[in-house]
């Protein structure tokens, strides 16, 4: 599949639907809502989907779930790339053990879960005390320049 071809897009609230139609056909696992940020990557339909979710002003990265037809292709590494250059602070995620490499070359970094924010903190023990997963940061190149003092 040619990746160039593919379309990068911010969903617009009112078609959340969409990526709810999406999700129930591949993830089989909660719905985006409109309080969130959803992106997905295109063709004529959508092939992969992902979606950033505000928690105590915290961003968390969840729901990446792509196509299973179109895995194995780059397209979730494209979209979590292509999703991290609108963003301007650190985005989080609680991945699956097995995907740490694949998050750790989109430059996340594992940390502990004690070092989340407190409702991050509770929704990773919420989240982790049905399979284990891990807990990973990435922060932007030059976030932590912006609070030095010259």
């Amino acid at each position: 599949m040619d990746l160039s071809s593919l379309q990068f897009s911010q969903l617009q609230k009112h078609h959340i639907p969409l990526v709810n139609q999406f999700y129930k056909q591949v993830y089989k696992k909660g719905l985006a809502n409109k309080s969130e940020q959803v992106f997905v990557l295109k063709n004529q339909e959508i092939l992969c989907a992902a979606r950033l979710k505000k928690v105590q002003g915290a961003l968390l990265l969840t729901g990446v779930a792509c196509n299973e037809a179109a895995r194995g292709q780059g397209l979730a590494s494209t979209l979590i790339s292509q999703l991290l250059l609108s963003q301007v602070q650190t985005i989080y995620c609680f991945p699956y053990p097995h995907l740490q490499t694949f998050y750790q070359r989109l430059g996340f970094t594992l940390f502990s879960a004690d070092e989340l924010p407190e409702k991050l903190g509770i929704q990773y023990q919420r989240y982790n005390s049905r399979k284990p997963l891990l807990c990973m940061s990435r922060a932007l190149p030059n976030e932590n320049l912006r609070f030095k003092q010259p």
